[in-house]
This record gives C-alpha cells, structure tokens and sequence, in this order.
C-alpha cells in the first residue's frame, strides 16, 4: 500500500505548539487502522485560523517514506 487516508483535527494553537517545539513527527491512526508517522512540517499547508480539520490522503513509498499531503 503507497497511500492511507487520515482524518485530522487538529486546534491552531496545538499545531503551532508542535512546530515551534523539538517535535518533528505527528502520529495518528488511519481509517484502515494502521499507525502512520509523518512530520509535522508537511501540515503547514493546510493551517487556518481554526486550525486543521479534514481528510487527507497521505502518500508514501516504496521505503515507507512519506511522499505527499493532499486534502480531499
């Protein structure tokens, strides 16, 4: 499998507190159940002013290395 689809919600304030701090990785669990990490990084995109709330389909490859973000 390359890709899973992640629901997020995630208030601003709580993403700001992890990109500004040592964390580098946020972990969160699939629709399909399996446990992905990714870095934060990759969420700066889709930051508002409420936050992150949606579905995203995250891709990675053949070294289970992520790849790409995209909202659905």
């Amino acid at each position: 499998m390359d890709a899973l689809i992640i629901d997020l919600s995630m208030p601003r304030e709580q993403y700001l507190t992890l990109y500004t701090t040592y964390i580098r990785n946020v972990r969160c669990v699939a629709r399909s159940g399996q446990s992905v990490l990714f870095p934060v990084s990759v969420l700066k995109p889709f930051v508002t002013r409420e936050g992150i709330h949606g579905s995203f389909l995250l891709r990675f490859d053949a070294n289970n290395k992520f790849r790409s973000l995209e909202r659905l």
